[in-house]
This record gives structure tokens, sequence and C-alpha cells, in this order.
């Protein structure tokens, strides 16, 4: 018996190979499912010899908003759709329909075992990311996953766990901002040391309301709803990304303003933030400040400000400005030039949980992805050096527990230290 994590079980044997679950109480299960001699030797020639052609198919598991947005897109650039899952028949059904996918179930099992399906795309709620990564990737399928990974650290600890399983395959998460070109320039300027010894960050982001006209999920601070849970990963992540330095302690604020609207009202109450505020201390001295906040209705702002001691960077949306110790002045440094093509657009509606920023880092991600695969001409090979930069499981794990921190400090009042897994707080392989 190989044990991938404590949902999941791999065994091998002369009968077949069998996917376990252990009973954990989530809406949606994955049941036992027991593969057949003949996939067992196609699960393991994949595994092994990645024998036959390029990534095959995407299975993508969730609807929605968010989930239309990723469909426009895979489709506008040539990636093949085969399968996808949806919490309801219908709600799979009307999917499948709008955008040509010729299998829907509203059974996960289903899409992961689906033949043509190499790479899994997690769309779900979070309260199901861990369980359907973990499961994809234990039969052989490559993995990339929304954020957050999961609502708590021992969620992502049996992604990581799965991943490491099968190293062979891809495990990604969708946190774009860190193929930017604003964000890449920022990145290299500070290890070339442009702006110093950096001591401190300042990120402010504002949006309107998250929530849609519908009570589900994201209403909810215990089914992974809420702006630490949608916008934050993306922040924590790209601090450490930015600078080397992990979060080793926190301080952190969460608040829910609105707790019903017209649309959501009656028996139905809103528990998930519309506001958090968090200060970090960093594993090499400096110090971050982050305000995200939900209640200004309008154009979606984010800006990062970077503060050395020779300088600073200030990335406002994706426009790169800075004051160096070759710049006397602040000027601009990159501006964006990046254009959404109408083809890869669902609507022209904003997606709350995507801003246009967000979806620009997930159209790079995307052409990365596509690179990655077009490289081999072996069905499951890809060649990681188009995607050296993206998010992995063991990135999701530590957002996780700087995630959990932040609830811990909010609830206490007090600074919360982050527990990362290692003593080592600069060293980025978590295990």
């Amino acid at each position: 018996m190989i044990k991938i994590n404590h949902k999941y079980m791999l065994s091998y044997d002369v009968t077949g190979l069998t996917l376990a679950k252990e009973s954990v109480g989530l809406h949606t299960a994955l049941p036992t499912v027991v593969l057949s001699t003949d996939h067992v030797g196609r699960f393991r020639a994949k595994i092994q010899t990645g024998a036959g052609i390029m990534l095959e198919g995407v299975g993508v598991v969730g609807t929605g908003p968010l989930t239309n947005l990723l469909l426009s897109t895979l489709h506008s650039v040539g990636i093949k759709v085969v399968a996808i899952w949806g919490p309801t028949e219908e709600q799979a059904r009307e999917a499948a329909r709008h955008f040509r996918i010729p299998f829907h179930t509203d059974k996960i099992e289903e899409v992961l075992l689906h033949q043509e399906v190499d790479l899994v795309w997690v769309t779900c709620p979070p309260h199901l990311h861990s369980q359907v990564a973990s499961g994809a990737l234990g039969i052989g399928k490559h993995v990339l996953c929304e954020r957050p990974p999961g609502l708590k650290k021992e969620d992502a600890i049996k992604m990581v766990t799965a991943a490491q399983y099968y190293p062979a395959l891809m495990s990604v998460m969708t946190l774009g901002l860190r193929f930017l070109p604003s964000y890449l320039r920022t990145k290299k300027m500070i290890q070339d040391g442009e702006i110093g010894n950096v001591f401190l960050c300042d990120i402010k982001m504002s949006c309107g309301s998250l929530l849609g006209d519908k009570y589900n999920w994201s209403c909810d601070e215990n089914m992974g709803g809420g702006v630490l849970n949608t916008i934050g990963p993306h922040i924590i992540d790209i601090i450490t990304f930015l600078t080397g330095q992990k979060i080793i302690k926190v301080r952190g604020m969460l608040k829910t303003f609105v707790k019903q609207t017209d649309c959501i009202s009656g028996i139905r109450h809103i528990t998930s933030d519309d506001f958090c505020t968090f200060q970090a201390e960093m594993s090499r001295g400096a110090t971050a400040t982050v305000t995200l906040n939900t209640h200004v209705p309008g154009q979606f702002k984010q800006e990062v400000l970077i503060i050395g001691s020779d300088g600073r960077l200030l990335i406002k949306d994706a426009d790169l400005h800075g004051q160096t110790s070759s710049l006397p002045r602040e000027q601009l440094i990159l501006a964006d030039i990046q254009h959404i093509p109408e083809k890869q657009k669902y609507s022209l509606q904003p997606i709350p949980e995507l801003p246009v920023l967000y979806h620009k880092g997930l159209l790079k991600l995307i052409d990365v992805l596509k690179e990655s695969f077009e490289r081999k001409k072996e069905r499951l090979n890809w060649d990681p050096e188009p995607i050296t930069f993206a998010a992995t499981f063991e990135d999701a794990l530590y957002i996780q527990t700087v995630v959990d921190a932040i609830r811990c400090s909010n609830q206490s009042g007090q600074w919360a230290n982050v527990e990362l897994l290692k003593e080592n707080a600069d060293d980025f392989s978590l295990f």
C-alpha cells in the first residue's frame, strides 16, 4: 500500500489499482474507484515513459464565471477541454453545451478517470481543492489548482504529499502575478541590488464586493469565502516571490461589514470577510503591511510598494515605477502593454474574483503551460523550463500557513508565528 495522503490510497496488485477515499464529511465525495488492469498498465506507462502524444486534453472541475473565463481562454489558445464537472448535472450540461465540451458530469471521479484527460484544472469551491488535486495526482494526471489550496494547512500538506510521490507530474497553483513583466522586472531589480536591502513592503488593494447575487460558498467563511482567501494568496505569494523573504510572524484583522444584501437576506447571513489588513515580519528583517478592501465600487486598484536602503519600486496595477541607485527621480520603468484579445474574454462584465490584472497573469500562465507541453512530443511529458517561476504546491503550503496564522491572530488579537516546516525560513524547499 502506498499512502498518498489521509484521503487517498494507491495500492498495486494483480487485479488492478484501487483509489480509495476515507470519509471526510465533504459535500461532494469521491467514492472508491477500482481501475481495470488495462487502466493500471496505461497509468504506469504514463508515469514511467510518457508514451503517446503530448497533452491530449484538459478536464475542468468547476463551473461559474471564473471557470467560464478559463474555458474561453483555453479554447482561444488551442488547448482542448474534453471533460467538465459541475455541482449539478444541469450546470455541467450547460457549461458543456456552451463551450462544446464532449463530456460532462456531476461526478468528480468521472473527470479524473476520463481517458483523454491528461491535466485536471481545479476551479471548484475551495473546500474540495485538496481532495480533487490529490486524487488527480494519485491516478497520474497533471494538476493546476486555483487558490486557496484548501481551508487549512492540513489540506495543503496532503497536496504536497501527493505531488512528491509523483514528481514527474505537473502540480502548479494558478498564481499568475509571477508571470507579469512588471513583477518579473521588479524581482530582477531587487536581486541585482538596485534598491539595496529591502526593509518595507506596503501593499494596498481596493475593489467592489466579491459576492454575487446568490448565496453560495463565497459568502461563508467556513467554505473558503472572503477576501483573504480570494486575493490574499496572490499577495502573500508575491511578497515572498519578489523579495526572497518569507513571512515568519503576522498580526491580522478580518472584518465582515456587510452581513446581508438586497439579494442575500432573510435567514441567510454573510460570514466571509470583506476587509482584511495585516502586518508581517519577514525572515531577513523586512516588514510588510497589507490592506485588502472590497468596499470601493468601481475600478480595481492594486499598488505594491517595495522600499530598500537605496531606492523604491512601485507597481501600480501592472505598471512599474521606481527610484533606484541609478535613477535619481521616480519614473516609469516599465509600462503595461498587454492587451486581452476579445476572443479571450468571456464577457465584458468584470469577474469579481478575477480582476483584469489577475486575468492578465492567468493568460501568461496559460501561455507558458502550453509551451511547456509543446516542447515535448510524448504524451504527458513536459519541459519544466517555461514554468520555472510557477507557484508549486510547496508554495501553496507556505501561503496557507500564513493565512492560518492571520486568522489565528485575528481571533487572539495578538501576533501569531507562522509555523514553517523547516527552521530555515529562506529555504523555499519546505521538505
